[in-house]
């Protein structure tokens, strides 16, 4: 058997209103970290800098899945996204139901 090295880190964020859950983990498999932050500046201080040591670590980039854009969410995903780093909305209700409402051949652009 052969070591294959992770290709990235992948971070997901469970959103709330006054905290939220975040898991981190290797494309690898390999889970890295589970924590709680508040949605507060000090929350987000420490969000980037666990991220920011394990980007370092691993030399890997960091992708994102967070539970929707804006909301609760807006003032980290725009951090997230100042960082250059791919974020990804996941299971978001909103976007499920409209799409429902109005089915149409998917976007083609970025």
């Amino acid at each position: 058997m052969f070591y294959c090295p992770p290709t990235d880190i992948r971070v997901s964020v469970d959103v709330g209103c006054k905290s939220h859950q975040v898991a981190v983990g290797l494309s690898s498999g390999e889970v890295l970290d589970e924590f709680s932050i508040d949605h507060q500046p000090e929350g987000f201080r420490i969000f980037f800098s666990k991220l920011e040591q394990l980007e370092r670590q691993y030399q890997c980039p960091v992708r994102v899945a967070m539970e929707g854009y804006n909301g609760y969410a807006r003032s980290l995903d725009s951090m997230v996204l100042a960082r250059g780093w791919h974020l990804y909305n996941i299971n978001n209700l909103k976007l499920a139901k409209f799409k429902e409402i109005f089915p149409g051949a998917a976007k083609t652009d970025h």
